[in-house]
């Protein structure tokens, strides 16, 4: 089904000329070359669009990779900069001398 829907596809020499002879008679030759140029010019248009857009995208990865970077340096500099908490008052009590103890000499 596929192939015999495609088949009008298949131009050649004759059938390709007798389009171009057509086109001619229907549109004249003098709008042609105004036809061609702003065909030409919406193409150009519509391929800077795309170049925009692509450089946008590119752009807003690379935004988002430094973002992502100075979110992990944050991290690790609060990590490291974060004293660590204090000893549990039991603990503190075990390692300081008792007034009965002996000293060690």
């Amino acid at each position: 089904m596929l192939l015999t829907t495609l088949l009008f596809l298949d131009f050649s020499g004759g059938e390709f000329l007798l389009i171009a002879v057509v086109f001619l008679m229907f549109f004249g030759s003098k709008s042609i070359p105004g036809m061609a140029k702003a065909l030409g010019k919406g193409m150009r248009e519509f391929r800077e669009a795309a170049g925009n857009v692509q450089r946008e995208i590119s752009d807003s990865i690379k935004v988002e990779e430094v973002n992502e970077t100075i979110r992990s340096a944050t991290k690790s500099i609060t990590e490291e900069a974060t004293p660590t908490p204090p000893q549990k008052i039991s603990e503190a009590t075990t390692i300081m001398p008792q007034s009965g103890d002996k000293e060690v000499k």
